[in-house]
C-alpha cells in the first residue's frame, strides 16, 4: 500500500513538472507568410479575391487577385536582417527601382509622390497588354529589419473602387495632398 501511494505521488509530481515545463517553453514566432496574409484578411473579400503567398529567405509576398474586376493587390515584405534606415529605404526604393519594376509594362508614368510620416505613397498610371491601369504604391518601414511595399492596381476608370480598398489598407494615405 505504501508503495502504491509513493508511485502515485511520483506520477502526480511528474505531471506537475511536465506541465510547468511546457508553460515555460517560449512560443515560436509566427511565420511571416501569415503576417502578410493578415494584411488583406479583412480587406479583400474571399468570394471576389483569390489569395496566394510565398516565403523566401529575404522576402515574403502575398498577392490578391480579383479577375472579375481586373484588380490586383501585391505585398512584398522585405527582410533586411542586418537592419535598414529610413535613408536607406529611400535610396533603395528610388526611380531606378521603379524603372526596373515596371520594365515589362508598355508605358508608365508617375502621377504623384509624397511622404506621410514614415510612409511613402507613389501613384502611377500605366499600360499593360494595351489596357490602362491606375496604381497606388506604398512603402512602409515595419521595423528595423522589415520593409513592406504594397500596391493596388485597378483598371483606369475604377478609381472610386480602388480608393475604397485603399482606405481599408491605408486610411490616411489614399492620395497625396496638394
Amino acid at each position: 500500500m505504501v508503495k502504491r501511494v509513493f508511485i502515485l505521488i511520483c506520477l502526480l509530481a511528474g505531471v506537475i513538472v511536465v506541465s510547468r515545463a511546457q508553460d515555460a517553453v517560449p512560443e515560436s514566432p509566427e511565420r511571416e507568410i501569415y503576417t502578410v496574409l493578415a494584411v488583406g484578411e479583412d480587406v479583400f473579400e474571399p468570394d471576389l479575391w483569390l489569395a496566394t503567398a510565398s516565403e523566401k529567405g529575404y522576402l515574403t509576398t502575398a498577392e490578391w487577385r480579383a479577375d472579375s474586376i481586373g484588380a490586383l493587390a501585391f505585398l512584398n515584405y522585405f527582410h533586411f536582417d542586418t537592419g535598414i534606415t529610413l535613408e536607406e529605404i529611400q535610396a533603395t526604393f528610388n526611380n531606378a527601382w521603379f524603372e526596373a519594376t515596371f520594365a515589362n509594362y508598355q508605358s508608365w508614368q508617375e502621377i504623384s509622390n509624397c511622404q506621410i510620416d514614415d510612409l511613402t505613397l507613389r501613384e502611377f498610371s500605366f499600360i499593360n497588354n494595351n489596357l490602362k491601369y491606375d496604381m497606388l504604391y506604398w512603402i512602409e518601414p515595419i521595423s528595423e529589419t522589415r520593409v513592406q511595399t504594397m500596391f493596388l492596381t485597378f483598371p483606369e476608370g475604377s478609381r472610386d473602387l480602388m480608393d475604397e480598398y485603399a482606405a481599408d489598407l491605408y486610411p490616411d494615405a489614399i492620395v497625396c495632398a496638394g
